[in-house]
């Protein structure tokens, strides 16, 4: 045999050595990974010297077997919605002739709402005015201009029941936003989730709100009555100590229902002893003689989980008579300008949880919020300590966030879309108490404002004021969901 056959032999020798070594894998190492040291030795015939040094081995046969492709993923149901926490909307439920993009023209995305302009919480009545004014001052969203469409429901149920559908039938709405009362909500909670219609923002801070496994259509605008309630609880606890007594004024219907039996639920926990309740109607005339009524408690405290005009008669009342407790009034009654300015220096000392600023308060003269939506109304022609103008931008910027990052999803501006961004928003409000966040995370954390702090309304010489009582009290993703 030729010397150069015999090299030829050689070199094929020493590859089929290397190459059924590297085929023999261990039992245990990873399907992925190459084989152990053991097939990586010297053969034990050195290579001849013509072989270069550095010549890699051939690559090992993969195993069918272990280096099988993973199966592929199942595709994602395009009907189910994913809104966190295992909450869903599944778009099969909604009605046949249902349309996603109703409401949403080549020019406009239309909303409605239903609102006291007349009554006793007339006060309210002007919110989607504001809400109008604050998208007509920012602009189109997405080439659209956001359209605010509302009715008057005196506070009445069942006038807000029949301004909604008579809306659906009439309004091409995307959906609703800014609807004002616990049991005016409750009234058409069934008929917009049956029929996958938004109900956003509901002027009220009743817990059913944070409901989106059950209620995935439906959300909340307020700080839940409940959360409120117990951080009343703690300050009376704080500031009178243990054995103080409390007489609570509440609305006879759902929210104040909401607000009276979280607080009795906390006070005995804390020493605290509830002497005296009533409850009044959201249609009555005054609560005057209901205030007298609880006087004869001679209570430490007077919790008012009232709203609209009621607050201020409460609060006048207690001025006229020798009764002196601490007076805590519920959120809603918060602003200045509509509710205590009227009665002047015989608001002075009253409490309650603050969550979002006030333009009507002469301590924010200089925020910056404050100053953009007070600019902003005057060159709309609008007197910012008018009704509740202010209070439609701050709920108006929310409502823009949510479009904004509806139109960055996969289909743009509707009316899943708009819910998805609602339930997964995270945004520092610029109209919160210390800028705080409005955040949402489904089922995980289903209440979109939990941060408050405890403020004193100051009437004197300087004007009118909030002054702080506590420093922010934060439960940002702590109050969970509606039952748990």
């Amino acid at each position: 045999m030729s010397k150069s056959w015999r090299i030829l032999l050689a070199l094929l020798a020493v590859f089929a050595l290397v190459a059924s070594a590297c085929g023999n894998d261990d039992d245990d190492a990873p399907a992925t990974e190459p084989a152990p040291a053991a097939a990586t030795e010297a053969p034990d015939e050195p290579a001849p010297a013509t072989e270069p040094e550095d010549e890699a081995a051939p690559a090992p046969e993969p195993d069918d077997e272990e280096e099988a492709a993973p199966e592929p993923e199942e595709p994602s149901d395009p009907n189910i919605v994913e809104l966190g926490g295992g909450a869903t909307i599944d778009m099969t439920e909604c009605p046949s002739e249902w349309d996603n993009y109703q409401g949403v023209t080549d020019s406009e995305i239309r909303f409605g709402s239903s609102l006291p302009r007349s009554g006793a919480l007339a006060g309210f009545g002007t919110i989607s005015d504001g809400v109008q004014l604050y998208f007509d001052h920012v602009g189109p969203i997405d080439g659209r201009n956001v359209v605010m469409v509302s009715r008057d429901d005196g506070y009445v149920p069942a006038r807000t029941l029949t301004n909604v559908e008579e809306m659906i039938d009439v309004e091409n709405l995307l959906g609703f936003a800014g609807i004002l009362g616990s049991p005016n909500n409750l009234a058409v909670q069934d008929l917009l989730n049956e029929n996958c219609i938004p109900q956003l923002l509901n002027l009220t801070g009743l817990p059913e709100w944070g409901d989106p496994s059950n209620y995935p259509w439906t959300t909340g605008a307020l700080m839940s009555y409940e959360t409120e309630a117990r951080i009343w609880c703690q300050h009376v606890s704080e500031e009178l100590g243990s054995g103080s007594t409390v007489a609570i004024l509440s609305l006879d219907n759902d929210a104040g229902e909401a607000w009276r039996v979280a607080f009795n639920e906390c006070a005995p926990g804390l020493g605290l002893d509830v002497v005296d309740e009533i409850q009044h109607d959201p249609q009555a005339d005054s609560v005057g003689a209901d205030v007298i009524n609880l006087a004869a408690s001679d209570a430490d405290v007077l919790l008012v989980a009232s709203s609209g005009a009621f607050c201020p008669q409460a609060v006048a009342t207690v001025a006229s008579l020798p009764w002196e407790p601490m007076v805590m009034v519920a959120n809603g009654c918060q602003r200045i300008a509509l509710f205590w300015v009227p009665i002047g220096p015989l608001a002075n000392g009253i409490r309650l949880v603050n969550t979002q600023k006030d333009l009507s308060d002469a301590s924010l003269a200089d925020d910056e919020w404050v100053q953009f939506v007070r600019g902003a109304l005057e060159s709309q022609g609008v007197d910012p300590d008018a009704e509740s103008h202010a209070l439609g931008y701050i709920f108006g910027e929310i409502l823009h966030e949510v479009l904004l990052d509806a139109a960055e999803m996969d289909g743009g501006i509707n009316r899943t879309n708009v819910m998805r961004a609602m339930w997964q928003m995270s945004f520092d409000s610029r109209g919160a108490i210390g800028n705080t966040p409005r955040a949402m995370d489904g089922a995980n954390d289903s209440y979109m404002v939990e941060a408050g702090r405890i403020e004193e309304l100051v009437v004197d010489a300087d004007g009118a004021r909030y002054v702080p009582i506590s420093d922010v009290i934060d439960y940002e993703g702590e109050t969970g969901t509606f039952g748990n």
